[in-house]
């Protein structure tokens, strides 16, 4: 570690970072204080990653953050950079994930005389952030970076402002005294909290005695909980449905993974036929705006903390609990009344009617064809990245993982431009390797402990053509880093997703939703990628053993049929979810049992 001439408010801010386990740093800097934070980064061991975008370089913070549960640590300008950060702060905020986002700011001392650059950073910080902190010393920078990690964590944003005294305040501005939350004592709190587990635990354990068919849905909450939920449901025959940001919390090759709850209508055949749903550590902000009109009681078990239910769950039962306490009643219940693998028989059901929804055009690809495609080639340790799109209908549910931490997508937000960005964040965050060249490696920061001493692990990026255009320069930023991304590019020159939404007269005609054709291959190989371009599986497995290969970045441009799409919209959001599973509709069960 190198001794730091960076002023006060800088190197208190990397301080806390450093305190908080953060390695990387990310950013588009601006002037002399955000160059101070830059320069205080490197000198106390954090690898600062220049971006091409404040957004991109927010989801890359947030994703590290995802990956190591440290805070991610982002560097903006004041005023533009701030504002063209926000998307990505948004994203941090509704995936619950620990970001300070550090701006420069025109100094209070400065207010009223400069006008240049100037906004109401804290107010606008406040509308997508857990909160806007003035940053001058180590106390305030401290705090920021607390009030990030607390649960339920996000974004916080840092205004970095030396000529602020924040010594005697919180980050609202108000005195530091510390609470356990809303203003209620924390010895108060442990005791409501303590009331309503035991509370919780009797409902609990009542409505699973009386239960026969129940199924289990896993949300975020449930991934810090993975070993407890493998614990208390393999081999229990209780089927389990994931969010998607939940995915891998049981692998896909266990009998209870049932595939995804979006609140689409693939998770129908095993909800409908239910007579109790239990949702553990569900964020109501990964599922998408529809009914909830399923017979069967709901209860959500979420742990103290956390994102309390909003409504979304109509009719539902919310319990505040531990969620190794609701997952001991779980285990201790009866047998349940499925048939032998129903979890497994529902995701199985559901892939091979998504893989044969439709055929693509002669000289295209079906995008199923391009997820099978890369899934079979690629190593299980893959960690894949999906962009929002069309695209993301098929390869969220048949991408197969092992653990969580393999699939990543922006599920609360569902924004565009995510795949790329996650996709660099998290080449990053993998173990370093030994350069096989002469010429040195750049230094890899080995943020993933689980993966220690572990091979490399190969990441690919999702992406429809859309997302990509809006992230497309931060190839040249993987390209610089020598990280082994495949960014694969379903290209069909439009917003698919959008399109299926159109109306045909009064939501505008195909200037709405088409683009010119591009080739994403010759623009990768402009900024210094590898490129591809496939309308075949044969070449598209070429393409891929090659990319898999190859030390830097490689963009696969492949052609897709976007007629491809409506059958799947159906299978995920429509009419055609909602299909009988052999032994598992409750119209099946009562055939069973009259025999």
């Amino acid at each position: 570690m190198e001794a730091s001439t960076a002023p006060a408010a800088a190197e208190s801010i990397v301080a806390a970072l450093v305190q908080a386990g953060t390695r990387l740093m990310f950013g588009v800097p601006g002037g002399g204080p955000n160059l101070d934070v830059v320069g205080a980064a490197e000198a106390a061991g954090i690898r600062f990653v220049l971006a091409h975008g404040e957004t991109a370089a927010t989801i890359m913070a947030a994703t590290s953050a995802d990956l190591t549960g440290a805070p991610g640590a982002v560097v903006v300008t004041r005023g533009p950079g701030l504002a063209s950060a926000v998307n990505g702060i948004a994203h941090a905020a509704l995936d619950r994930l620990p970001v300070v986002v550090i701006a420069d700011t025109v100094a209070a001392a400065d207010g009223g005389r400069i006008s240049h650059q100037r906004i109401d950073q804290a107010a606008l910080g406040r509308s997508v952030a857990k909160a806007a902190v003035t940053v001058a010393g180590p106390r305030a920078a401290a705090e920021a970076v607390a009030v990030a990690r607390a649960a339920p964590a996000g974004p916080v944003i840092a205004n970095m402002d030396a000529s602020m005294d924040t010594s005697a305040t919180g980050p609202d501005g108000s005195p530091g005294r510390r609470r356990a939350g809303n203003g209620v004592e924390a010895p108060t709190l442990r005791a409501a909290e303590d009331a309503a587990a035991r509370a919780g635990r009797a409902l609990l354990a009542e409505a699973v005695r009386a239960a026969r068919r129940p199924v289990v849905l896993l949300g975020t909450g449930a991934i810090p909980r993975t070993a407890a939920v493998r614990a208390a449901l393999a081999g229990r025959g209780i089927p389990a449905l994931h969010t998607y940001r939940a995915r891998g919390v049981l692998p896909d090759s266990a009998a209870e993974a049932a595939g995804l709850v979006t609140g689409g209508t693939m998770e129908w055949p095993l909800l409908s036929a239910a007579d109790l749903i239990v949702g553990m550590g569900v964020d109501e902000a990964e599922l998408i705006p529809a009914r909830w009109d399923y017979p069967a009681r709901t209860i959500l078990v979420t742990e103290p903390g956390a994102v309390p239910p909003g409504g979304w769950f109509t009719g539902a039962t919310e319990l505040t609990m531990p969620l190794a306490e609701a997952l001991d009643v779980l285990a201790a219940g009866p047998e349940p009344d499925w048939p032998p693998d129903a979890g497994r028989a529902a995701r199985q059901d559901a892939a091979r009617r998504l893989a044969a929804a439709a055929v693509a055009a002669p000289g295209r690809l079906a995008p199923q064809q391009v997820v099978a495609t890369a899934r079979a080639c690629a190593p299980p340790e893959t960690i894949a990245t999906v962009d929002a799109g069309a695209h993301m209908l098929v390869a969220m549910p048949l991408w197969e993982v092992p653990e969580p931490g393999r699939l990543l997508t922006s599920s609360g937000l569902a924004t565009m431009g995510y795949a790329l960005p996650a996709a660099i964040a998290a080449a990053l965050c993998l173990p370093r390797t030994p350069c096989p060249s002469r010429t040195p490696c750049p230094p890899r920061t080995p943020c993933l402990p689980r993966t220690q001493g572990a091979p490399e692990a190969p990441v690919l990026a999702f992406t429809g053509d859309g997302g990509l255009g809006m992230t497309l320069a931060e190839i040249e930023t993987a390209v610089r880093l020598s990280l082994r991304i495949v960014v694969i590019a379903f290209n069909d020159a439009g917003l698919s997703l959008i399109k299926i939404k159109q109306r045909p007269a009064g939501q505008g005609g195909e200037e709405a939703v088409r683009y010119r054709p591009v080739s994403f291959a010759a623009a990768a190989a402009a900024l210094g990628a590898a490129g591809a371009a496939v309308s075949t599986e044969r070449e598209l497995a070429a393409a891929l053993t090659e990319a898999l290969a190859r030390r830097g970045p490689t963009v696969i441009d492949a052609s897709v049929d976007p007629a491809c799409y409506p059958a799947v919209m159906d299978l995920s959001r429509g009419q055609a979810g909602r299909r009988s599973v052999p032994g598992i509709s409750r119209a099946s069960h009562r055939k069973e049992h009259a025999r």
